[in-house]
Formats: C-alpha cells, sequence, structure tokens
C-alpha cells in the first residue's frame, strides 16, 4: 500500500509539472526561382490573401504585414505575417487573441485582447495554416523539419 501511495504522490507531481506549450508559428519553404521574384510572388499573394503590407524589402528579402482579422466563432483573431528569404523562406506568425478577463460586468469589457508568439494549435490551423496551399501553388515547397 505504501508503494502505491508513493507511486501516487509521484504522478500528481509530474502531472502539475508538466506544462505543454502551443507549437511556433514558424514555417520553412524551399523555392527555385530568383530570390526577389519569389519575395514579389509571395507579396502579391498575401496581398490577394487580405493582408496589408507594412514593410516591404526586397534589398534585404523581408516583408512584413498588419494584423489580419479572422472572424469565426466567438471572440477576434488577428494574424501578422513576417516573411525572410535567404537561402529558404521563413514565414513567422504572430497572433493576437481575445482573452475573457471578468465574468462581471458590461459585456465590452470581458474580452481584452492578447499578443501571442503561439496561438492555440486549432486557432493556428484556421488562420497560419490555410497560408500553406496558397505559397505551395505559387511554385514553393514546404520543408518538414519532423522526423
Amino acid at each position: 500500500m505504501k508503494i502505491i501511495l508513493h507511486l501516487y504522490i509521484v504522478l500528481i507531481a509530474v502531472n502539475f509539472s508538466f506544462c505543454p506549450t502551443y507549437p511556433r508559428m514558424v514555417m520553412h519553404f524551399s523555392y527555385n526561382k530568383p530570390k526577389k521574384e519569389a519575395l514579389n510572388d509571395i507579396r502579391v499573394l498575401l496581398k490577394n490573401e487580405g493582408f496589408i503590407i507594412i514593410k516591404y524589402a526586397p534589398e534585404d528579402g523581408f516583408i512584413l504585414t498588419d494584423y489580419k482579422m479572422f472572424n469565426w466563432g466567438t471572440g477576434r483573431r488577428l494574424l501578422s505575417v513576417s516573411v525572410h528569404v535567404h537561402d529558404k523562406i521563413t514565414i513567422n506568425g504572430m497572433g493576437k487573441m481575445d482573452i475573457p478577463v471578468s465574468d462581471i460586468g458590461n459585456p465590452d469589457e470581458l474580452l481584452n485582447i492578447k499578443t501571442f508568439d503561439r496561438l492555440p494549435y486549432r486557432v493556428q490551423k484556421r488562420t497560419f495554416h490555410t497560408l500553406i496551399n496558397p505559397l505551395e501553388s505559387i511554385g514553393l515547397k514546404q520543408i518538414n523539419h519532423w522526423p
């Protein structure tokens, strides 16, 4: 009985100390065209997807977008994308999401928007991961780093 009690206490301690995190919003793509052409194709694609380009630096291989709102479910979800083109294309996502802060009060004050570099995975699938197919349609190939 004493062994079972010790085992139970260890398992509870492991459960309390285990804190899973959401995956970072990073994708990598390979390309087979000139760097500036690939960057321009991505810029056009992001504009067609509804993103507003804040910074476009073709000499540095860099694009930064403003936050785009995704309306589904309850609350607001916003996504901004930065693109770096070097030997591979790296796309980083930055997200904002409504978080409930109170149960009592004015309905307009119940939700506050918070910035994340790691949105919940189900939100990433409906915002950030929707860029994969359009990017592959312009000739880019996603690089998977998983074994």
